[in-house]
């Protein structure tokens, strides 16, 4: 059974320094973020919102206060990938790893 309302939200600034090796994936790329919205789909179901926030372009109202004290003062690497306001992934991360990190969500959350 799928838990309802998983919102995943990958987090991150473009302002930060870039792998040179272009490592991981360009989350910022709509085209990666469509083929991993259409992997959870297929995977899962149409109950899993994906959602993309560059901190450079995010705007006062656009980023939630409770995101800013979750990273600010730590030594995070973005992207960051949060499931439900939680931080699961800091750093370069794929679409295999996202789908493995709902698969975990949704079977602690059973």
């Amino acid at each position: 059974m799928i838990k309802p309302g998983i919102q995943i939200t990958v987090v991150d600034d473009s302002r930060s320094e870039q792998c040179a090796a272009e490592c991981g994936l360009d989350w910022s790329s709509a085209e990666v973020r469509a083929l991993a919205s259409q992997q959870i789909k297929t995977r899962f179901s149409e109950k899993i919102g994906l959602e993309y926030l560059d901190l450079a372009k995010a705007t006062a109202n656009r980023k939630p206060p409770e995101l800013s004290q979750k990273i600010e003062g730590k030594n995070l690497l973005f992207p960051l990938l949060m499931i439900n306001g939680q931080l699961r992934i800091s750093g370069d991360f794929d679409i295999r790893q996202l789908l493995d990190a709902i698969e975990a969500e949704i079977e602690i959350g059973v």
